[in-house]
Order: C-alpha cells, then structure tokens, then sequence
C-alpha cells in the first residue's frame, strides 16, 4: 500500500483524531474504494501544530487529541518513531518526514529542532524561481519514498513565490501473507454491492486455520490476515449485510476483541485501490477552522512571516494479491506567506467489506472496498 497526503500553508481522541477522521473519509466515499492512512495525516498535521499558537494552536489540540503541554507531543512521536525504526524489516514498514524550505525563508531554531529530533525530519532548502524544477525536487522524493507508488504530491502551479514550505509524511508498507494464496485457485466470481447489483471479481480462495469471529456487536464477521515474520496483520470486517458497512464503519474504532483460530474456508477478492482527496473541508468540519484562516498563528514557523494553512491533500494506494499487500501514503504540508471441512468458519468477501492493515498499538492504513473495477 502506499499513502500521501499534503498540507498546504499559506498567509492571509477518547475517539483519536485518527478514527474520527476515517469515519468522515469513509462516509464521504461510501460510494467508491477507499485507501487512506489518517496516521499520515496526523503526523503532518502534528508537526505543524508545534509551530501554532494562540486560537489555531488549541483548535489543532483539539482536534487531534493533543496535551496542552508540546514537549509530552514530542516525546510522544519520538517514541513511536524510535519503536518503528527498530521494527522487523521482513515485512517492509518505512516511514519518513521531510520539510522543503524555501531558500528565502529561516525556520525558527526551536520548530527545526523539534521536528528534526522528535518527527526525524529533515529541512532541505529549494529555490522557487524555478516552479517546474522545485516541484519536481518534492515529488522526486515522495516517489523515492513510496517506490514509485506515488508519484506527485505537489504541482507546479503551488510552487509559486508566496510558499513558505512544504512539509511531507511518507508512509510505505509491504508484507507476504504468513498463509499465501494458490493462484490456481483464483477464479472469477459474483461480487455484490449494496445496491444488489453483481460484478465480476477476481476472488482469490484459502483453506487454512486463521483468527476469526462472528462478532454480534459490530453484526460482522471478522479475520485477521497475518505477514509472514512481522506483528502486523490485515484485519478484515466483513458486514453480514450486503448494505451494512456504512453502519459498520461508525463502530469498528478501537476494535480490540480476542479472536480465535479455527479452520477457515476463506474467499477474498484481489483489489487494487488509488485514492486522492483535498481534506481543507474534512478538517474544517472537524475543527480546524482559523488555521486556514488569514488569523492563523503560525509564530513559531519562520522568522520572516506568518503562515495558514491553503490545502491539505491525501493520496494512498494499495494493492492486494495471493503474495500478499503493498501500500503507500504521503501527507505534505506547503506554507505560503500570508498573502473447507464442513465446520469450518466461512469467510467469503462477496460484498463491500472494510479492512485495517495494524499492529498491536497502530493502525497503519485503512479502507474499504465496495465495487470492483471491469476485468480487461
């Protein structure tokens, strides 16, 4: 899988910020695939909030679950950071920050630190007075970082000489199923959406014992997909409802019940998912209001000039096959001055279903699937 996003800065959670963002994606998107790294967006929205101050400042806490006190934010993402590095490198999980500063700008000495010791990002200076070139500078990077997922999270027409930065969060994901599927057992089947109408869908099909659970509050079935040597897994809720996900996806936050292994007769489609939208809205509508506001207090970003916030824009793909998954995410952050036996557990993916990619303590991507594309 991959995932971007990208946050444009310009003058002028008992329920995390993570769950109450996917619920607005996936209502949003009910209609179409989904693909989304809210973790993505959090970072790049968390480093930006370590420059805030005043109303934008709290309306950023607020809205991301944030303690009043920054330096227990710092430490909070310089742990989880620090934990990330040192994971398994079987199952690939990269994830990277960088700023790109431009040259007629000087950050603040305390946000530089900050971001550079608690986020690991990395200021590097780019001249705007070639727009074609400085765009191709941030992209050559988010397509470095997402290989080649992702190509672009910024256009020419933003690097103009009003842009402050643009900060960018990269995440990059790529695991073996632990239980690979035979391609020979892969067939074209019925997949229905919730309007009742079918189509047709390469379904990939697994006997095998795995964790799963017919959960009544949630009206779900659940399974877990584990990565071959890795703690992460893919956990999948399949509503018993053709027409049920929606429902579902307000309820799955935080879903931490145990489940049990036990034979499985699972059939689940291959899918592969591109995803891009402009989030100044969702944000809004969340809460973050006054920093796209020409009253934002970005004081503590850079010496010449105050900052807001001008777009946020999230791109994620993933793609998913009997080997396993492969996902990718960016979130970017620009600144403008202000101007089978017959007990088993049945498991058949034949209609929309939601879907997780975790550890024990993070969710790192998530989606749902609703409607295949034609088969060529």
């Amino acid at each position: 899988m991959k995932f971007l996003g990208l946050i444009l800065l310009a003058t002028s959670v008992t329920c995390r910020f993570t769950d109450d963002l996917y619920k607005l994606l996936a209502k949003s998107n009910a209609g179409k695939n989904l693909i989304s790294s809210p973790l993505s967006v959090d970072i790049a929205l968390s480093m930006v909030y370590m420059a805030a101050g005043g109303k934008t400042a709290q309306e950023m806490r607020n809205v991301l679950k944030h303690p009043t006190d920054k330096k227990a934010v710092a430490r909070k993402y310089k742990e989880f950071l620090t934990k990330l590095e040192g994971r398994e490198k079987v199952a690939i999980l990269d994830l990277a920050n960088r700023l790109f500063v431009n040259d007629l700008y000087t950050l603040v000495p305390e946000f530089n630190q900050v971001v550079k010791d608690s986020f690991k990002a990395e200021a590097q200076a780019i001249s705007l007075t070639d727009s074609v070139k400085a765009a191709s500078i941030v992209n050559k990077w988010v397509n470095d970082q997402t290989r080649s997922r992702i190509k672009t999270v910024v256009e020419e027409s933003n690097m103009s000489s009003r842009l402050i930065m643009v900060l960018v969060n990269a995440i990059y994901f790529k695991g073996q199923w632990q239980y690979e599927f035979d391609p020979k057992n892969t067939k074209v089947a019925d997949f229905r959406s919730a309007d009742k109408k079918t189509d047709p869908v390469q379904m990939m099909s697994l006997v095998g014992t795995l964790r799963v659970g017919l959960i009544p509050d949630l009206d779900a079935k659940v399974i877990e997909l584990p990565y071959r040597n890795s703690s992460l897994s893919m956990v999948i809720f399949l509503p018993e409802k053709d027409d049920g996900l929606p429902k579902l996806e307000q309820k799955i936050a935080g879903f931490s019940q145990k489940l049990k292994s036990r034979a499985v007769n699972l059939r689940l489609p291959k899918f592969k998912i591109e995803f891009s939208s402009e989030l100044n809205d969702v944000l809004a509508t969340m809460g973050i209001q006054d920093a796209f506001a020409g009253s934002a207090d970005f004081g503590g970003l850079v010496k010449q000039s105050g900052a807001s916030i001008s777009k946020v824009t999230h791109k994620a793909f993933i793609e998913v096959n009997e080997e396993g998954a492969e996902a990718a995410a960016v979130t970017g952050v620009g600144l403008v001055s202000r101007c089978p036996t017959c007990n088993a557990f049945q498991f058949n993916a034949d209609h929309p279903f939601a879907y997780v990619i975790r550890d024990e303590d993070t969710i790192y991507f998530q989606g749902h699937f609703v409607k295949p594309e034609k088969l060529s």
